[in-house]
């Protein structure tokens, strides 16, 4: 019921995500890393790339993720052969250089240590690919945030959305570099977003 509900919005927004990331994902293999519903995993496997999923067990607050998000996942990895791994936020259990790309689409502001996720990633693969809130000098702001948990029905968890230049002292500081990036707006539901895309690539 909820997976019927929730299906035309999910695809969507994957196909939005597609639109910004496919002029940089190269073919071969791709961890979406904070896959959420798998929606966008589903319909990377569908144009040829290999893909796999990973993501973290909801915590207390995060209803979204256990009620509609994981079990979306699940169903979509079995409909579509995409594994799915679920891991402990900290350590993936994939040797380095295991993938062509990793994807992080607004994942990073709800971890707890995004210097972590991002340092996986990029032990993971030397090409990273991560989209976040906000497109200028200053993090989004509250009324930003309460949306954003209101969407997710996420309570209790992190919402570390920060500046662009945060994100690139980030990424700087987990050995990454900033091969292209470009802001962009979305509108869902009515509601008008600014984020950005971060091509990244190991130094």
């Amino acid at each position: 019921m909820i997976s019927a509900v929730y299906a035309p919005l999910g695809w969507r927004r994957a196909q939005f995500v597609l639109d910004q990331i496919c002029p940089h994902l190269p073919s071969g293999c791709v961890l979406d890393l904070g896959a959420g519903t798998g929606h966008t995993a589903a319909l990377l496997a569908q144009r040829g790339w290999a893909v796999t999923m990973a993501d973290v067990p909801p915590h207390i607050g995060a209803l979204g993720q256990r009620l509609v998000a994981q079990p979306i996942a699940a169903r979509l990895g079995r409909e579509s052969g995409v594994p799915r791994v679920l891991y402990d936020g900290t350590r993936l259990s994939f040797a380095a250089d295991s993938f062509d790309s990793v994807l992080l689409a607004f994942v990073l502001h709800h971890c707890p240590d995004p210097v972590a996720v991002l340092r996986e990633a990029a032990r993971v693969s030397r090409h990273v690919l991560v989209l976040e809130d906000g497109d200028g000098e200053s993090p989004p702001g509250r009324l930003n945030r309460v949306t954003d948990a209101l969407i997710n029905l996420e309570f209790g968890h992190p919402h570390a959305e920060r500046s662009r230049l945060e994100w690139l002292g980030m990424f700087a500081a987990c050995g990454l570099g900033v091969e292209y990036e470009q802001g962009f707006t979305s509108r869902f539901g009515g509601l008008k977003g600014r984020h950005r895309l971060y091509v990244l690539n190991v130094l």
